[in-house]
């Protein structure tokens, strides 16, 4: 055995983030041993991870190697001070840091193992770049347990936080922000942990020290990296505002780490790296690998976002509108709505431009589904929501009379109005005990964490649509063409040419339609939130929602628009703001 060296000046970070062990309490017997997890990560002075270091803890729990990744992961070990026993093979000492586990909380240590020595082997580009795309699935990335409640219809008038999902949650809903918040801390490291991966690409490409078995043009490495770094600061910009702008993974241990912050430079980035994307990725690709389309319909995206609130930038909107008209031509609108969410149309559908890929590992169907269905029953429905299903005369008033009918056929795939209990289907009668339904493989079959389930669509047409319907309205006012494309969208909801928009809006009045419209077309796919802080519409859809559930009103304030910068963040690097009214 090695003698250790305590070298704990070379921890570089120690976060503690939570786990998606759900938020409901467990029963008694199963709080008997308290756990989290330890995730170790090993690196080099450098930046690259290494693999094939071998950690041990005392207490002592289990001995492991890092994987490809740099990662050894402890799961489900009890709570308590550990020290970590860090032994690369070609240091005469190891190394030992200290970390806290907590109940329910997995802590990340990263440890830089030593300088990057001169004789490392190149980085494969094939095998990066997979895992960049699997690690899209995390918990506080496009996981369903994590981004359907800080991306997702949460903290809106469409869903709310059942009572045995609060906590961390909870806070998220009710807009009782912290920069404590386990969740708000999680979500900002998880994402800069994959810009890592994409930098460290890019780093290996520009300095051609790099080998791929795929023989993979380096330009089309690069263009992937790209447009992943730019997917995940679109995210980070929406949520926090004002985030870290980080584009290499190499770092100078000589100099304080000092990064450019702010929305200005993040989405200079952003536009940059999906304008490279876009002339360097090809036109065939699945929809779960980046394309030529994939990048241009996520950077008419970025610049409608940046053309409404808060930047303002109202030029944007000509130019969203040029990028989302060169993607529709690719695409089609499935013919029924329910193929949209087809699990056998995965691979045909003709409608998705880019999706999470979840096969075999994902659970995005897990927290949706009728009562007895759904694994945790964590969403309840607005009321104000199922409303808007229906015109003023086919509103259902409890107890509900069955069979419900609406012209909208988006209400049955979005709403579902039983429970399954037994084996036995019920229709219910009230509407508290409706849920949402829109990812549900089989209404019959109890969710199951890590069983095979639906990809995540992050982009379609239906969506494209409406973005255009919205930037030509800004710019023109509610043309023929704004008209069209709204009501592409109706008629595949109506099956008909009978409930199209009709024309003789104003601006405003046809703008309002649009909010309409994709929240009825696109409610829990996470694009919600994003559209009411972009249309100024937030305020007034928190209050209508306080107004209908008084027993559970949102504290809402103007700054929580966006969240804070994480505490963690702010202590590590001291040169960071805070947002503003945190």
């Amino acid at each position: 055995m090695k003698k250790v060296l305590f070298f704990f000046c070379l921890c570089f970070a120690l976060l503690q983030v939570s786990c998606s062990n759900g938020d409901s309490v467990p029963p008694e017997e199963e709080q008997e041993v308290e756990v989290g997890t330890l995730e170790v990560v090993t690196i080099f002075e450098g930046g690259e991870l290494v693999s094939d270091i071998f950690i041990s803890t005392i207490p002592e729990t289990e001995e492991i190697i890092t994987n490809d990744l740099g990662k050894a992961i402890f799961d489900n070990i009890e709570i308590g001070t550990y020290q970590i026993i860090v032994e690369p093979s070609f240091l005469d000492e190891g190394i030992m840091v200290s970390a806290e586990v907590n109940d329910g909380q997995t802590t990340m240590v990263e440890v830089v193992v030593g300088p990057t020595p001169i004789s490392m082997d190149p980085l494969d580009i094939d095998v990066l770049l997979s895992a960049t795309y699997e690690s899209l699935k995390g918990n506080f990335l496009f996981d369903a347990t994590g981004y359907s409640h800080y991306w997702g219809d949460i903290g809106m008038e469409t869903i709310f936080l059942n009572q045995n999902s609060l906590g961390i949650y909870g806070e998220l809903d009710s807009y009782d922000f912290s920069p404590a918040n386990s969740v708000i801390t999680d979500v900002w490291a998880e994402h800069y942990k994959i810009i890592r991966l994409t930098n460290l690409g890019l780093d290996s490409i520009y300095e051609n020290d790099f080998v791929t078995d795929n023989n993979t043009d380096p330009l089309t490495a690069e263009a992937e990296f790209r447009f992943l770094r730019a997917l995940l600061y679109f995210n980070l910009v929406k949520l926090y505002g004002n985030p870290m702008l980080v584009t290499t993974a190499k770092i100078d241990f000589d100099a304080p780490l000092i990064y450019e912050q702010g929305r200005a430079p993040v989405y200079e980035q952003i536009v940059e790296d999906l304008k490279f994307a876009q002339e360097n990725l090809v036109s065939s690709s699945p929809n779960n690998r980046a394309s030529n389309e994939i990048a241009t319909a996520l950077l008419g995206k970025v610049y409608i976002t940046m053309a409404g609130f808060p930047l303002m930038d109202s030029d944007k909107y000509v130019l969203a509108l040029q990028e989302l008209e060169k993607v529709v031509a690719s695409f089609t609108l499935e013919e029924d709505y329910t193929q949209v969410f087809d699990l056998e149309n995965e691979i045909t559908n003709s409608e998705v431009i880019f999706s999470i890929d979840f096969d075999n590992s994902g659970n995005y169907g897990v927290p949706w589904g009728p009562k007895g269905i759904s694994l945790n029953d964590r969403f309840l429905l607005s009321s104000g929501f199922v409303g808007e299903f229906f015109n003023n005369s086919e509103i259902p008033s409890e107890p509900v009379a069955f069979p419900i009918s609406t012209a909208d056929s988006r209400f049955y795939q979005n709403i579902a109005t039983f429970s399954y209990q037994n084996g036995v289907i019920t229709d219910e009668n009230l509407l508290a005990n409706w849920r949402p339904f829109k990812f549900v493989k089989n209404p019959t079959v109890p969710s199951v964490i890590n069983e095979e389930s639906f990809d995540y669509p992050y982009l379609r047409l239906a969506d494209i649509y409406l973005l255009i319907a919205e930037a030509e309205n800004a710019i023109n006012g509610p043309t023929n063409k704004a008209y069209d494309a709204l009501n592409l969208v109706r008629r595949r909801a109506f099956g008909d040419l009978n409930h199209d928009l009709q024309p003789g809006l104003s601006q405003n009045e046809f703008f309002n339609a649009i909010i309409k419209e994709r929240k009825l077309e696109l409610c829990f796919e996470g694009q919600l939130k994003d559209d009411l802080i972009r249309m100024q519409a937030l305020e007034v859809e928190i209050s209508n929602f306080n107004e209908l559930h008084p027993d559970r009103v949102k504290d809402f304030q103007l700054h929580e628009y966006i969240w804070p910068i994480p505490q963690t963040e702010i202590l590590l690097s001291p040169n960071t703001v805070q947002n503003p009214g945190y």
